[in-house]
């Protein structure tokens, strides 16, 4: 991972129902976060993410749901070169305000608020933020949660195609894609215009489709890959630096009012992983991550 940063976001400005007019709204969004945890350490990696930091993320202000997911394993075969990111797990989080997330985040991660289990391996993963490529579309409508199987494309338009990448994408590439066995729906995103981590992101685009099933799914993709006019060869992108992942889930999607409101179960077994933890916690101020304000 990366240094959290701490900087203030653009509102989306949209027109008022009464007339002439703006009104402030908060910035929804995805956020896209894997994962990965030390060798051997898996279960007590899993215990931590499922029962004690989705309840976490979900209490903060501006959550709205979650879901975990693992690398399916079905992938691509004939273009397995294309085959990514490299950590397995994926969390999906769908939050109505983004700016509010990231500040509570900040302020709470590390803490007794937001302990870090020590199975984590901090450089093993990514974590932003990304919204609709179509401008004025919020994001958490846009995604449509569906709880099934997921596959993400993660990609960069060359420098100054952005926009043209993205009208192709959405009006030609798009409508294709979701014709293909296997494919319910899906959308193209573009990062957040502010992230919780400083460094660049890896991939400027992410499309997130949901799949009926990702056996179909990935046969289907690598013979599609195998024709003219795909990702992989277009004018518009980096088509070597194209990663593609399909992914099952392995939690139910929990949302906000779920995690506050935790049956006795839920919350005595929540509170058993939290006394497990014990010292088996990355301590504040890792070198890893920093409170500084960028920029």
């Amino acid at each position: 991972m990366s240094d959290i940063t701490k900087e203030r976001a653009p509102s989306e400005t949209v027109t008022g129902p009464k007339g002439p007019g703006s009104v402030q709204v908060p910035l929804a969004s995805i956020f896209l976060v894997t994962t990965e945890p030390n060798p051997g350490e898996e279960d007590e990696f899993n215990d931590w993410y499922t029962h004690i930091h989705c309840h976490d993320i979900m209490r903060l202000k501006g959550s709205i749901a979650v879901q975990r997911f693992k690398q399916s394993r079905h992938q691509l075969q004939y273009n397995a070169a294309h085959i990514g990111p490299r950590p397995r797990w994926l969390a999906i989080y769908e939050l109505g305000d983004t700016q509010q997330n990231l500040d509570d985040h900040v302020e709470q991660c590390f803490t007794d608020q937001m302990p870090i289990t020590a199975a984590l391996n901090l450089a093993g993963g990514e974590d932003y933020y990304y919204v609709p490529a179509e401008k004025g579309v919020n994001a958490v409508e846009n995604f449509a949660a569906r709880g099934g199987d997921v596959l993400t494309v993660r990609m960069n338009a060359l420098p100054g195609k952005e926009n043209e990448f993205i009208k192709w994408y959405r009006e030609t590439y798009l409508p294709r894609t979701l014709k293909l066995v296997g494919f319910v729906a899906g959308d193209l995103y573009r990062l957040a215009d502010i992230q919780l981590m400083s460094a660049k992101a890896p991939f400027e685009f992410v499309a997130v489709y949901h799949l009926a099933d990702s056996m179909m799914a990935i046969e289907s993709l690598d013979s599609h890959l195998a024709q003219s006019g795909t990702l992989l060869d277009n004018s518009l992108i980096d088509g070597a630096g194209v990663r593609i992942a399909a992914y099952i889930p392995i939690t139910s999607r929990l949302t906000a009012k779920q995690a506050r409101k935790l049956t006795p179960a839920q919350r005595a077994l929540e509170d058993q992983f939290r006394a497990g933890m014990a010292g088996r916690r990355h301590l504040n101020g890792n070198a890893s991550f920093s409170r500084e304000k960028q920029g």
